[in-house]
């Protein structure tokens, strides 16, 4: 209707006719100027029209808040900047992303208002990348999550004091707002409304706790691990499970205990449980494992009361240090099984020392078998950046700067979790450089250092980008096939390099 309106009135002429009430309220609420000259009005209508029925688009009546957003409170970044952040966004740069949103913080930026859409479209299907959006945006930004209702699964919003006749979208904004200001209130605005709400909003109640979990949360988790409905009871006991000195992890301390013991030589063996009765399934037991381990389902049920046990409890149990305890369940009998169980306990616990324990050991006794799993990887990513850098310093030291292919260090390093040390970085780049240099063939062995470069560029620090610059040698055989990942790692760390300049301009 509007299109045909559009195109009689240019037929026309502004001067013969004018726009349907109708037609200039659906311009308006596209951003065309109210007091714009009618000529102007329709002229922009046309192109604007033009292109949504290009697209097949057909706007949809704005559902958001009619509310006056509020201010940001936070500087403005300035054209280079926000510049660069569309390069990142439009997908050139975009492992830059994680550390320009660290930059934006450090500086106290308001990130550019233009690319919000886009890092809210990102941050709605990556949950790890929302964990560090968030803390940037400010009040307005939040105003604007609300605005769209593909958004919403992120936005929060104070509670309102009758948020029972809230709809469910609503009540998930006001506890996503209340786990992140006041979490010890949360269990009382859901406990009178709890049992009048079905079971498809209870779960997904349940699962917004996960954020400022606390003791406090228990007597509400106990009362929801009770409901008619499993899924319900599942999420409920995901909860307990992380919360140190609650009933249920005693309760599943007590049945994992029974399962081990030491024989008379010091070994650790392991007793397949019984058939998980009533009780047991709702601590949870009875869900995975069966057929993975030798044993089968018996195996697996195993392996779902010691994957949940923090580790340090073990250690306590056994009266030995994390070492000692550590060498108990990856020397014992069904060592797969008690391996694998105990790293998914330190993973789900945050438990590092107990990871950096696990992951000396795996990379000691060069067992890739563990290292190159999931499990192995997210144990990688989750140690602190200090323990990433002295480990792989230390080996290329001994190393002469080379790495293997498949090894745990290459690994690592291609996860691209932690920034290099400029230690690390020198010891990885000058030692590609004096393996490429030294040799007269292609270099068939060093293939993997491709990936090293790339992840590196996002990686090392951009201020060796000088000495980087230097020390290749363009006259070795290999250097036509090398030169194009070379060029790439050297304009990856210009790029960061601006970027910081732009958003540190003090330095």
């Amino acid at each position: 209707m509007i299109w045909e309106a559009l195109t009689k009135l240019s037929l026309l002429g502004t001067e013969r006719g004018q726009l349907p009430g109708e037609a200039q309220q659906a311009l308006l609420r596209l951003g065309l100027e109210a007091d714009a000259p009618p000529e102007q009005t329709v002229l922009e209508g046309l192109a604007l029209y033009h292109q949504l029925r290009r697209a097949g688009y057909q706007p949809a009546p704005h559902e958001g808040s009619s509310d006056t957003p509020p201010p940001s409170g936070r500087r403005a970044v300035n054209a280079q900047a926000a510049r660069i952040l569309q390069h990142i966004v439009q997908g050139r740069y975009r492992d830059a992303l994680p550390e320009y949103l660290r930059l934006i913080e450090a500086g106290g930026w308001q990130l550019p208002p233009e690319q919000l859409p886009a890092l809210f479209y990102y941050a709605a299907k990556r949950p790890a990348f929302w964990d560090q959006l968030r803390p940037l945006l400010s009040a307005r930004d939040h105003w604007l999550l609300r605005q769209n209702k593909d958004w919403q699964p992120l936005a929060e919003r104070p509670p309102e004091d009758d948020w029972q006749e809230c709809s469910p979208e609503e009540r998930a904004m006001m506890l996503r707002y209340l786990r992140r200001h006041a979490p010890e209130t949360a269990a009382g605005y859901l406990s009178p409304i709890w049992e009048d709400l079905p079971y498809t909003e209870k779960k997904s109640l349940l699962e917004q706790l996960a954020i400022g979990l606390g003791e406090a949360d228990e007597p509400f988790l106990e009362q929801a691990r009770q409901d008619s409905r499993k899924e319900v009871r599942q999420a409920a006991v995901r909860l307990l499970t992380l919360l140190p000195g609650a009933r249920l992890q005693e309760e599943l301390y007590a049945g994992a205990a029974r399962l081990l013991r030491l024989d008379d030589q010091g070994n650790l063996r392991i007793a397949y449980p019984d058939a998980p009765g009533k009780a047991d399934k709702r601590l949870g037991i009875g869900r995975g494992g069966a057929g993975k381990y030798a044993g089968g389902q018996k195996a697996g049920w195993a392996y779902d009361w010691l994957s949940r046990i923090p580790p340090g409890r073990w250690e306590t149990h056994f009266k030995k240090n994390t070492l000692d305890t550590m060498r108990l369940f990856l020397r014992g009998d069904k060592h797969q099984l008690l391996a694998d169980a105990v790293t998914n306990a330190a993973l789900l616990h945050r438990d590092h020392r107990w990871m950096e324990a696990l992951l000396r050991h795996w990379w000691r006794t060069d067992n890739e078998a563990r290292w190159n799993t999931a499990l192995g990887k997210q144990l990688m990513s989750e140690l602190p950046e200090a323990t990433f850098n002295q480990l792989l310093e230390n080996h290329l030291r001994q190393h002469t700067n080379y790495l293997e292919e498949n090894s745990l260090p290459t690994q690592w390093l291609c996860l691209g979790q932690h920034p290099w040390s400029p230690a690390l970085s020198k010891a990885v780049v000058q030692g590609l450089q004096q393996w490429l240099a030294g040799g007269q063939s292609y270099h068939w062995n060093l293939w993997h250092y491709k990936r090293v470069l790339k992840v590196g560029a996002y990686q090392v620090h951009p201020a060796l980008l000088s000495e980087f610059r230097h020390g290749w040698d363009k006259r070795a055989p290999a250097w036509e096939r090398w030169a194009p990942d070379v060029d790439r790692f050297l304009k990856v760390l210009s790029f960061r390099r601006d970027m910081r300049r732009a958003l540190q301009p003090e330095q």
